[in-house]
């Protein structure tokens, strides 16, 4: 027996013993020969696949084609090709295999290596769909930072400067007796998601709903930076108020008949920033004074109104059209806190020019046109000036 006898031997000795399923196709993707391994794993005899074309295993035409492109030109370039793929069994079930080929030294043909990953990819897409679901459940940085790494799953904590963002639907708890659960439930709902959807596009991380309060925080667990994280902050706050506009139109047409508006205060400090709970139930959240600011500043806010710290206007109001307002005594604050109106940004004329404000001695007048009812405004100047022509 020569030795190219024996090297035939040992070949057909692996190819029909070896544990992995092997087919060889020639140049035209024909089968030419497979072993009783592949056999078992389609759910075909030798005969119903020898001399058919590659395609009888595929899903459709079109993967067979994808295929194509993806394996067997590469193979047939002398490359390496070792990827998952779908097949399909005779009695029509997918089946996914990890699939690798070789051209046949000396020849057209290519011999492919198949082995049955079926289960391996059905767990791992059980986990992708479990992943995406608790997904929901958390802020997309939260979640990026757990998933990546990043962040560790534990309780701790740490300082960090964030820009606190409250706020709440104002008179929300008035109408809740008088919607049915289904209007109620369609109603916060609609408003939650267009909210968290501007958040979203601003770089926020949602801590927390709380009914129809919401609680978002800016420069954790990704910062741009002090100055940049209070300007995005605001700016978000500027956008869901314009939307709110959308929101009472839609809210209308459900059979809301009273006007509903939100209330947004906004503070910037030093936060406790982490995982808090116990070893069995985390929830990432902040903590501290700055944080109850927020929510304090939120509570003074009136209808409408963006009302911000002065530590927050400090670092946005070269961008930032913001008014002074009174000062608040804060509970658990010994000194009162100063605040301000957010207006609108300095790229936007128009805000500008309907912002009134004028006093001097015996003169006092402040006209916000971005929440005055047009009409009041110019009856009550009507009856000041009336009076004035009276008195003259």
């Amino acid at each position: 027996m020569n030795q190219s006898t024996n090297k035939s031997a040992r070949f057909e000795q692996v190819f029909y013993n070896t544990g992995v399923g092997i087919m060889i196709v020639d140049k035209d993707r024909v089968l030419i020969e497979v072993n009783p391994i592949f056999c078992e794993m389609l759910g075909f005899t030798k005969e119903e696949l020898l001399g058919k074309n590659a395609e009888i295993i595929h899903l459709s035409t079109e993967t067979y084609k994808e295929f194509g492109e993806k394996a067997f030109k590469q193979v047939r370039n002398n490359k390496t090709v070792n990827l998952d793929w779908p097949c399909k069994r005779k009695n029509g079930q997918t089946i996914w295999v990890r699939i690798a080929g070789d051209p046949v030294t000396g020849a057209d043909e290519v011999l492919w290596t198949v082995v049955d990953v079926t289960q391996r990819v059905s767990s791992q897409k059980k986990i992708e769909e479990l992943t995406t679901k608790l997904s929901k459940y958390l802020s997309p940085q939260v979640y990026e930072s757990i998933f990546s790494g990043k962040q560790n799953v534990k309780i701790e904590a740490y300082r960090k400067k964030l820009t606190v963002f409250f706020s709440d639907i104002k008179g929300f708890t008035e109408i809740t007796d008088r919607l049915e659960p289904e209007v109620l439930s369609s109603l916060l709902n609609s408003y939650l998601n267009e909210m968290s959807k501007i958040a979203l596009k601003y770089g926020g991380t949602i801590d927390k709903f709380i009914g129809d309060a919401i609680l978002i925080f800016f420069g954790d667990p990704e910062s741009k930076g002090d100055k940049e994280d209070a300007k995005a902050c605001v700016l978000m706050a500027i956008e869901m108020r314009e939307r709110m506009k959308y929101l009472r139109e839609l809210w209308e047409d459900q059979g809301v008949s009273r006007p509903l508006d939100i209330r947004i205060g906004i503070n910037t400090g030093f936060c406790n920033v982490g995982n808090f709970g116990s070893e069995d139930r985390l929830d990432y959240t902040i903590i501290g004074g700055e944080v109850n600011l927020a929510s304090r500043l939120e509570s003074n806010a009136e209808i409408g109104q963006i009302l911000i710290s002065h530590e927050t206007n400090a670092l946005i109001k070269k961008d930032i059209i913001c008014e002074k307002k009174e000062e608040i005594k804060v509970k658990g604050i010994a000194h009162k806190i100063q605040t301000y109106q957010v207006i609108g940004t300095n790229k936007n004329s128009p805000i500008k020019n309907i912002m009134f404000s004028e006093e001097y001695d015996g003169f006092n007048l402040k006209v916000d046109l971005n929440f005055s009812k047009k009409h009041q405004v110019v009856a009550s100047l009507e009856k000041v000036l009336k009076k004035l022509k009276n008195k003259g």
